[in-house]
């Protein structure tokens, strides 16, 4: 249909297009970054991981494609939004956010 159409072509638009296409990987994404976080924070793992996974049990059976993307978008968002506000911390610390490809490479390699 057209209305199938239209949302093929934003989510093929979209920069994040592989999470959008693959809802398991991005689901796998989300729960690891609650496990981050946990551990970073201080807080019950699986409380985080409830308060990430309830979004997702609540609309399991959702079959609007356009209200599907919807949320997958915003679960890519949450993840966008988390990676920036890391990057923009390690700039105004003037540390580096994230590792460079060199250095996550020199690890013990068994």
């Amino acid at each position: 249909t057209r209305h199938d159409a239209t949302m093929a072509g934003k989510a093929a638009d979209h920069p994040m297009r592989v999470l959008l296409d693959n809802p398991i990987k991005l689901y796998r994404d989300c729960m690891r970054l609650a496990d981050y976080l946990a551990h970073k924070q201080g807080f019950p793992r699986d409380t985080m991981r409830a308060t990430v996974r309830a979004p997702w049990r609540k609309h399991q059976n959702e079959t609007d494609t356009e209200e599907i993307m919807r949320h997958r978008e915003a679960a890519v968002r949450g993840l966008s939004n988390y990676m920036t506000y890391e990057a923009s911390k390690g700039a105004m610390e003037g540390v580096p956010a994230f590792a460079p490809e060199d250095a996550a490479d020199s690890g013990d390699k068994r």
